[in-house]
């Protein structure tokens, strides 16, 4: 007996964790609680902080 299909929602699903989180900067480890990028010391621009695939620096948050 072989299992059925998944449904598309699972399949969206995994595809949705293969990618990661969004490289901005609200989820890089440079970017601290007050919104400085530790990396090079300013305050990025609400717009660029948004902004997806905006830095080359980014770099994923340490989950702990």
């Amino acid at each position: 007996m072989s299992r059925p299909q998944e449904p598309e929602f699972v399949i969206q699903w995994r595809e949705w964790l293969r990618a990661g989180p969004p490289k901005c900067c609200h989820t890089c480890e440079f970017y601290s609680v007050d919104g400085l990028c530790v990396e090079f010391f300013m305050t990025p621009p609400e717009d660029f902080a948004a902004r997806i695939d905006a830095c080359d620096k980014w770099m994923r948050e340490v989950a702990f």
